[in-house]
Order: structure tokens, then C-alpha cells, then sequence
């Protein structure tokens, strides 16, 4: 396998980890090739005689990656009930399989455990891996160390390291150039359709729409049609099989959309694909960044330059898709200290209070999530955005804000009202800094 510069120093950056811990994250952006980094590393254990288990955190993904793994130089077997199993010393499996004991792949003492999307295992899950596999090394792979409640991942790694920035990669032109329109601020509402805005902005051009409800998106897609424009849309109840023909179809250009519904965040690469047609809310940076992922990489367009229609403005709140943002294991370093909890949510039907990250989908007894009503549209100029306000000048004026409040006596709320004004978005995760007694 030959792996470039940047993914060759990430690769001896891990092994020193290793000499010193022996549960490591790699954290590097979308198309850096975290898993050619991992093969690489897979293949010099096998080598030496190690066994080595490879956890994706979908069943549907197993066995395209057990193909990728392979055409890497990596033999591999997969691990999954109803597949022939095979003496393989290197295995590819899902972390549902492996958890519910249905088939469980003996790892020693200096043997590997490497988890893809790292950031979707909770403390619940590494706690039943970790109990079936105690001894082994542990390779993490993520674009963005936080799980969905914003917390990051002390609890089941010991060290991190960061392969490359997004920025170095655009440098070394590893990534295309992105361009950015979207409202002047951040906002609630969609700042326009999303057929306006693709009208617009990406007409002609291969475009991946991220859509907040499968009706929302459904409708998409047919007003596409209606115009002419070959779309499909995609959820998570797609059949798999319809799914892959989909895809296949945008990969060879007989679809020039595609709108879906939490099923293309991440796990999927398409080179063809050129416009990130954000048309919903992104109130954590780790999606956001995933999303955009999915339109950077080259292929064989070298004279690619990919485009963010943004209509909510995310980017307002999130930075640029270039900023430089320091990772560690406790997610993002300037705002790990602010985060303030997690976001509580009670259920309709049963009445059940339960922590909305533990249960994304249902609450605890069962009961589906409603599905969220239509975003409104508030009709607001889709404007080229260059740049945007960093966080310390939003800390600055939460800091000024809040001193007058304590001043004026103004009531609990004004501060995040006045903080939302101007900046489009409540000030979750900010904390005074410099209060005077």
C-alpha cells in the first residue's frame, strides 16, 4: 500500500503512541484516508503474526469495507451472522455483532482492535467491547472526536493524534476548495427552499442535500423531478438494495441529486459530488463538518471546487469549513469547559424524561420521536460568506453583556436574547470569563 506523506507521519506518530498507551484516536478530516492509515497499520500486525478485529458501526458497511480493506493488501474475513466464517487472522464486523455476542473473534495480549467513526462509540458500548476484548491495542478512527451529546473521548482512548488539518490538506491540494453562500447571520428558518436555492446556486452541478425530514425531502426531490432534474431521496428505511442503486446511479451520473435524511453524513464517499446543500438545522460542529466532508474530495476532478449552500447559516455559529479547530480528547478545546450538560427530552406518549443523546430515535420505553414539523422559510439573501466571526469576539461580548445585566438588573434571559440579535443563535456553552466580585 503507499500511503502519502501526510498519512506516512501520521502512521509513525501512531506506533510512537502505541509505545507508550495502548489506546490510541486518530483524528483527521474526511478524505485524509484515516483507514488506509489503519490498513497500513493492520497489515504490519498481521505480519507479525497478530490478529486484528475491524468494527464499523453499521451492518450494512461490512462488507464494503472488508472489499477495501482487501484491495489495500489487507486479507480479511467478515464477521457477521449468515456470512461463511473463515480463519482469517484479520476480521472485519460490525460493533452491533460483536456486542450482542453473536460471534466473538479471539484477540489476545498485543493484538488490535480498530473502531471506524469512533465518535459513535458511548462509554455503554467501549465498556461491553472492552469486556470481551480486555487486552488488545485499540486504534480509534474520527473526523470529529465528540459523540452527539458533545462530550469526547477520554473515557476510551488514552492518547490522540491529530493526522492533518483541513486547511494542510487543501494546502497540499488532498482536498478541493470550498465556497460558501448562505444568509447573513445565523437564523432558525431556511433562508430559502431548497429547490430555490439549488436553482440558484447548483443547477447543473452534482449536489448532496442534507433534508430535516423524509417528507421534506421527499418533496425535494419530486419538485426536482418536475423540473427535469434527476433526483432520488433517501432515508433511513431506504431497502438496502435500492439504496446501492441510488447511489450507483449518482456515482455514474444518471442522478444529479441526491436528497436524504440522516443516512449520508458520513460512511460514504462519492468524488462526483460537488455541492453540500445544507437545508437544516447543525447545532453541534461534529455533523456540520461531516456534511461537508461528503463534497471535498478530488477523484479525477483536480479543478474541482466544491460549494456549501448553507441556509440556516451553521456556519455562522460553526466557523468556516477551513478554520483551524483544536481537537482533544475532550472534543473541541475551547469549548470543552462551557459545555453545560446534556439536553433533556420527554416523550409525548408515555411521559418518560430520559437524556435525548442516550436515545436519539425513541425514548426509553420505545416510543418513536414525532417528526419534527416543516422548517419554516424566511426569505433572507443568499450572500457569498468569506469569513465569520470568531469565537473570542463572541466571548467578548457575552463577558460585556452579561456585566451589564448584573448593572442594570436586567432579567435572567436578556443576556442570550441580545446575544441571539446579533449573532443568530442562543449563546450555549458560553460562561462568563471575566466577572468582577
Amino acid at each position: 500500500m503507499i500511503l502519502r506523506p501526510v498519512q506516512l507521519r501520521a502512521v509513525d506518530q501512531l506506533r510512537d503512541a502505541f509505545g507508550r498507551v495502548r489506546r490510541v484516536l486518530l483524528v483527521a478530516p474526511t478524505g485524509f484516508g484515516k483507514t488506509a492509515c489503519a490498513a497500513e497499520l493492520m497489515l504490519r500486525a498481521y505480519q507479525r503474526g497478530r490478529r486484528v478485529l475491524f468494527l464499523v458501526h453499521r451492518r450494512e458497511i461490512v462488507k464494503d469495507t472488508a472489499r477495501r480493506m482487501r484491495a489495500g493488501g489487507v486479507p480479511c474475513g467478515v464477521a457477521m451472522v449468515g456470512e461463511p466464517r473463515t480463519d482469517d487472522r484479520v476480521q472485519v464486523a460490525s460493533i452491533q455483532t460483536i456486542t450482542a455476542r453473536e460471534l466473538v473473534f479471539a484477540l489476545g495480549r498485543g493484538d488490535l482492535v480498530v473502531f471506524d467513526e469512533a465518535h459513535h462509540c458511548d462509554a455503554d458500548t467501549y465498556r461491553a467491547i472492552a469486556a470481551v476484548y480486555p487486552e488488545p491495542f485499540i486504534l480509534g478512527l474520527t473526523a470529529t472526536p465528540e459523540r452527539s451529546d458533545r462530550r469526547g473521548l477520554r473515557d476510551a482512548f488514552d492518547e490522540i493524534v491529530i493526522g492533518a488539518t483541513v486547511a494542510e490538506l487543501v494546502r497540499l491540494e488532498l482536498l478541493a476548495p470550498i465556497d460558501v453562500v448562505g444568509p447573513a447571520k445565523r437564523q432558525s428558518a431556511l433562508s430559502a427552499t431548497p429547490l430555490e436555492a439549488y436553482q440558484r446556486h447548483a443547477l447543473g452541478r452534482p449536489t448532496v442535500a442534507f433534508v430535516e425530514s423524509v417528507g421534506a425531502s421527499r418533496a425535494f426531490a419530486a419538485a426536482l423531478g418536475e423540473q427535469g432534474i434527476a433526483a432520488a431521496h433517501l432515508d433511513g428505511n431506504t431497502p438496502a438494495r435500492r439504496r446501492e442503486a441510488i447511489l450507483e446511479d449518482f456515482d455514474a451520473g444518471r442522478l444529479d441529486v441526491l436528497s436524504n435524511v440522516f443516512v449520508l453524513t458520513e460512511g460514504w464517499d462519492s468524488h462526483r459530488a460537488e455541492v453540500c446543500l445544507l437545508a437544516r438545522g447543525c447545532d453541534a460542529p461534529g455533523p456540520f463538518l461531516q456534511m461537508i466532508g461528503r463534497v471535498r474530495r478530488f477523484g479525477d476532478h483536480l479543478t474541482k471546487r466544491a460549494l456549501l449552500i448553507d441556509l440556516c447559516g451553521a456556519v455562522w455559529q460553526h466557523r468556516m469549513p477551513d478554520a483551524h479547530r483544536e481537537w482533544t480528547l475532550d472534543g473541541l478545546a475551547k469549548r470543552a469547559a462551557n459545555d453545560d450538560g446534556d439536553a433533556i427530552r420527554q416523550c409525548p406518549e408515555c411521559g418518560a424524561v430520559y437524556v435525548a443523546a442516550d436515545y436519539p430515535g425513541a425514548c426509553p420505553n420505545g416510543h418513536e420521536r414525532p417528526a419534527p414539523p416543516p422548517r419554516e422559510v424566511k426569505p433572507a439573501p443568499l450572500v457569498r460568506i468569506t469569513s465569520v466571526v470568531e469565537r473570542a469576539e463572541m466571548q467578548r461580548e457575552f463577558d460585556r453583556l452579561s456585566q451589564l445585566a448584573r448593572e442594570r438588573r436586567w432579567k435572567p434571559k436578556a443576556v442570550g436574547a441580545l446575544f441571539k440579535q446579533r449573532f443568530g443563535f442562543w449563546p450555549a456553552g458560553f460562561r462568563e470569563t471575566r466577572r468582577v466580585a
